[in-house]
């Protein structure tokens, strides 16, 4: 079960964020000062899963696509620490549009009150694959807050550039529709037990 949590504004980044619905709950929030161009959002909830289930689910990139909306699939190309990889993301999109890739470097970081998993651009462009649009990441990050020994608080937060234009409903697929689903769609992977992989036991947890 997903439960609210609600506030009128927030502040990450310096970027002004506004709430605008809560769906299954799910809290999204819009962005007004974001770079023209760039699709913004923000997705906070409550999930019935420890800190330590949601990363082991989030760093099985191998097997993210059995589970996350809209992804095919997804390769890593580099284990570049132990806490650190770059990796692709391939997603589809209605057509006639061309699908997306997201070529990344992902970096879990554990402080003292919560879990960051983050991801920006990779600069090897070698990595990326000419049948996909490359996506333009600004921002990327999913932190995970434990509240008590069965639950967390997730705030995810994305902006990025699509690459060319993007259609009304898609974008509302993007900022409303796509978060609600992907934080479900984690909610039932972590339910399904046999989360943990050997990336997860090569974290650095200190």
């Amino acid at each position: 079960m997903l439960a609210t949590l609600q506030s009128t504004l927030a502040n990450t980044n310096g970027d002004v964020w506004h709430y605008i619905k809560n769906d299954a709950g799910v809290a999204l929030y819009r962005a007004e000062t974001l770079v023209e161009g760039y699709l913004p959002f923000k997705a906070i909830a409550t999930v019935d899963a420890t800190t330590e289930q949601i990363v082991m689910a989030l760093v099985d990139v191998e097997h993210k696509s059995q589970w996350a909306p809209k992804l095919k699939y997804s390769t890593v190309h580099n284990q570049l620490s132990s806490n650190q990889f770059e990796f692709s993301e391939y997603y589809t999109t209605p057509w006639p549009f061309w699908d997306r890739e997201f070529l990344l470097v992902g970096t879990v970081n554990y402080y003292k009150d919560r879990v960051v998993f983050s991801a920006n651009n990779l600069t090897q462009i070698k990595h990326a694959d000419p049948n996909h649009v490359l996506v333009d990441v600004a921002v990327l990050n999913f932190e995970i807050v434990p509240l008590d020994d069965k639950r967390s608080r997730v705030t995810f937060t994305f902006s990025g550039e699509f690459g060319g234009w993007i259609p009304p409903f898609v974008k509302t697929i993007i900022q409303e529709k796509w978060p609600v689903r992907f934080i479900q769609a984690l909610q039932r992977r972590i339910q399904q037990g046999q989360l943990v992989t050997p990336r997860y036991r090569g974290l650095l947890k200190g």
